[in-house]
């Protein structure tokens, strides 16, 4: 499973850098904010493996991160904690 996320990572990177040479297009920028939202759920589970927490990665939380960022992570760590 890293090898996945490792290469989305990867493609997140070559889109960021395609975004950065030109005009970045609408599905360009939805694009690279949903792949940063599966990696940065995916990092932040790793840390949070270490004292006990996991966030789910499934397609709600990858849009919420997705469009809010990472005040939305810390919102989806808000739910956990409360165990909503």
């Amino acid at each position: 499973m890293t090898f996945v996320f490792l290469g989305l990572f990867i493609i997140l990177l070559a889109l960021i850098v395609r975004s950065s040479l030109g005009q970045p297009r609408l599905i360009l920028k939805v694009l690279i904010h949903l792949l940063g939202g599966i990696v940065g759920l995916w990092l932040f589970n790793l840390i949070l493996n270490v004292i006990g927490l996991d966030i789910p990665i499934n397609l709600f939380t990858i849009l919420i991160v997705g469009l809010l960022g990472f005040p939305g992570v810390l919102a989806l760590l808000v739910l956990q904690l409360l165990g909503i």
